[in-house]
């Protein structure tokens, strides 16, 4: 309670602060000097118990370098001498409050960022080092491009899918080239991302979301007092999730169509398009699977608290954080679903040449 006190604190202005504080004078690292207290004690409203400490850190980067200060950890983390973490300080009347925050992982995902990096480039050789300049050109567009759009006041839907459209021409470019494959694919993946995109409003709107699900959105709506649409930016977080997996599913099924048809040069368009479309349909029932796992694992720890509830299955997918998730996953699994069927279909069309049998 006291942390989540000093959290607010530092995302509010207050009467009771001298100034207003910056994020440099707030929050900074430290390192554990010593534990000078550390032991079991119950958390109230709960048969649990938690492992409290009293440490002794000194500040190794932010305004108070140098200092060595005393404080509690509340946090469920156990830190022993040596670890670093991020120290949240505020300025009270009765003299400075620190607050033990999160862990310093820059190591840990540095680390595994250059396994990925490695591996993907070992495993897909320049395909892959193009697939990871196209990622790092995705997140730029989305950093620099999608964000500030919507962040002035922009309408998310069409926002998001201009970006979105933006994020699959880039990558497919960059990672396939400029050639008719690639165009067949980018032309698959845009008629279904479109499709999505009005199932997900149509499915949005009727649903009455309110884009209020999280605790990130309440936040963000008091930032920026009230001035963004929140059911607007849900349907805008649907389109950029999907992109990703539109891509994997139209460039596959471009190339199956190509190798069919490389393979035996004597199929006629017809003939292609039928083993096209049972190579798609395999596929495609193996990737279906994808959206909703990757939602399903990101919502554990939500799944298991309604677990243990005496509320109806239908009450508790009713709830407004669980429908939003169905409405996700169902509009992207629909839109991965038409990716494969046109990009196959457009792939016949243009990319096939039909040899005529002797």
């Amino acid at each position: 309670m006291i942390r989540l006190l000093l959290i607010l604190l530092l995302m509010m202005p207050s009467a009771a602060l001298a100034a207003e504080p910056t994020f440099e004078a707030t929050v900074m690292r430290a390192e554990v000097v010593s534990v000078l207290l550390s032991g079991d004690r119950a958390i109230e409203g709960t048969m649990g118990s938690a492992t409290y400490q009293k440490l002794s850190v000194r500040v190794i980067e932010g305004a108070q370098k140098g200092a060595i200060i005393e404080v509690e950890n509340n946090t469920p983390i156990v830190f022993a001498p040596g670890n670093v973490f991020y120290l949240h300080a505020v300025e009270w009347e009765t003299g400075p409050m620190y607050a033990v925050g999160e862990p310093d992982r820059r190591w840990v995902l540095f680390g595994l960022g250059a396994l990925f990096v490695l591996v993907t480039i070992v495993g897909a050789g320049m395909a892959g080092a193009r697939s990871l300049l196209s990622l790092v050109v995705s997140f730029a567009i989305l950093i620099f491009g999608l964000v500030p759009a919507l962040s002035s006041g922009a309408s998310p839907v069409p926002t998001s899918i201009f970006f979105a459209v933006l994020m699959l021409v880039v990558a497919m470019l960059i990672t396939h080239g400029l050639k008719r494959p690639t165009l067949v694919a980018l032309s698959g993946s845009v008629a279904a991302l479109v499709v999505a995109a009005l199932i997900a409003e149509a499915a949005v709107t009727l649903a009455k979301l309110s884009g209020f699900a999280s605790d990130e959105t309440v936040y963000l709506n008091l930032a920026t007092d009230g001035m963004l649409n929140l059911p607007a930016l849900l349907l805008g977080g649907i389109l950029i999730g999907i992109v990703g997996i539109l891509n994997d599913v139209s460039v596959s099924q471009v190339h199956t169509v190509i190798e069919i048809s490389g393979a035996n040069p004597s199929l006629t368009k017809r003939e292609v398009l039928a083993r096209a479309v049972r190579v798609g349909q395999e596929h495609l029932g193996a990737v279906v699977n994808t959206l909703p796992l990757a939602y399903a694992g990101a919502a554990l720890p939500l799944i298991l608290l309604f677990y243990g509830s005496d509320a109806s299955a239908l009450f508790i997918l009713n709830r407004e954080i669980f429908a939003a998730e169905l409405i996700r996953t169902f509009a992207g699994g629909i839109g991965l679903i038409l990716s494969g069927v046109i990009a196959t279909g457009l792939a016949v069309m243009f990319v096939v040449r039909e040899r005529h049998r002797s």
